[in-house]
């Protein structure tokens, strides 16, 4: 079968799983180059790639694009996930991505200080309070609940009204698997999110059924919330930090632990698939939990 093919149907499938619009676009973006890549050298047919093809474009893609090591861990990952289907459609025989290593990476959490989190939000609250328009009130709530839940940026643009049960403190998302979860809201966070509706209420005639919206009363999309954090980055210029919404669910999570909260509940609070993920972050968090285990150390009370 030709890869084009292989790859229409593979993409409809995923497309019929009810994938993220972002999982879609990142498929899209691999096997558009991937493709381009193979038929420069003659391959048109998924039977003619072999693990060599592949190693071939992983390495062309890091010397010529530049990609780390985690980059090229998402290809090989997508590429497990492609000839997995193929495998099961009976299309292949065999995996070629199955042979191919992880490639090493070099894991860093950052987050933000607590210096850098009151500079920004004293900056959104100045602008909300001046401008008072759609955008200056959008961005202090985007901020508000990033920070206050540890949400996806691809969950927050999802987001319904529907989602937000105050009564009983709670937000239901969708995860990466597509599957319904909840998130405690706080006080603060139900307050910001009143606020934003009762914005909404007086500048449309309709209130959306989708929390964030833009100007014509439309759901905002990744890429619009994306911009919006480059134009504080800029404003900002933090000489280490990225400022970004991902860089925000790891400032909830050191704070979450360095407050005294459990990595199990923390887990399952960001939604991770196993525990092994959230405890990255206790080693990077390592001077708090050194300081913590001085002072209540169990040989603090026996005389050695």
């Amino acid at each position: 079968m030709l890869l084009r093919f292989a790859y229409k149907e593979f993409y409809a499938d995923k497309e019929l799983q009810g994938l993220q619009g972002t999982t879609l676009k990142g498929y899209d973006m691999l096997f558009e180059d991937f493709i381009d890549f193979c038929e420069e050298q003659g391959i048109s047919n998924i039977e003619d790639i072999n693990t060599r093809v592949l190693k071939s474009f992983l390495s062309y893609c890091k010397k010529e694009r530049d990609n780390g090591n985690t980059s090229l861990n998402t290809k090989l990952k997508n590429f497990n996930v492609f000839f997995n289907f193929l495998v099961s459609e009976e299309l292949l025989v065999s995996n070629p991505a199955k042979p191919i290593k992880k490639f090493q990476e070099d894991i860093s959490i950052q987050s933000f200080s607590d210096n850098e989190i009151k500079q920004m939000l004293s900056w959104l609250r100045r602008c909300k309070r001046r401008e008072n328009t759609l955008h200056s009130v959008r961005n202090h709530t985007i901020f508000v609940v990033l920070l206050g839940t540890g949400m996806r940026i691809g969950e927050l643009v999802n987001l319904r009204w529907s989602d937000i049960h105050y009564e009983k403190g709670y937000i239901t998302v969708f995860g990466k698997t597509r599957r319904q979860e909840t998130i405690p809201m706080t006080e603060k966070v139900e307050r910001e999110l009143a606020y934003w509706k009762s914005y909404c209420e007086n500048k449309f005639d309709m209130v959306s059924s989708y929390v964030l919206v833009n100007q014509k009363n439309k759901p905002i999309t990744v890429n619009a919330i994306k911009c919006f954090f480059k134009r504080l980055s800029k404003v900002m210029e933090f000489p280490e930090s990225r400022v970004s919404a991902h860089t925000l669910r790891h400032t909830f999570a050191r704070k979450f632990i360095e407050n005294g909260g459990d990595v199990s509940v923390l887990s399952r609070i960001l939604r991770h698939q196993n525990l092994q993920t959230t405890s990255r972050y206790l080693k990077f968090f390592s001077n708090t939990l050194a300081e913590d285990n001085e002072k209540y150390n169990a040989l603090n009370d026996l005389n050695i």
